[in-house]
């Protein structure tokens, strides 16, 4: 429930006037957008771009790959 929301000017004189609708449906607009930014996962952690991931692929190859090597030589 929104009640109505008088703005004045600081002489005294009233300046706007908001009425419950106006700030209801207001409310759930910005409510309905700020939920569908939301989304499963919320760990807040992004993936790496491929680029970051080839470099570090290049400079720490994995285990397999030192296994592998190790054979070989």
């Amino acid at each position: 429930m929104f009640f109505e929301v008088r703005v004045y000017k600081p002489n005294g004189k009233l300046k706007k006037q908001i009425s419950s609708t106006e700030l209801s449906s207001n409310h759930w607009r910005t409510f309905d957008k700020i939920e569908g930014e939301i989304g499963l996962n919320s760990s807040g952690t992004k993936p790496v771009p491929a680029w970051v991931k080839a470099k570090l692929d290049l400079e720490f190859p994995t285990n397999l790959e030192l296994d592998h090597q190790s054979t070989q030589g």
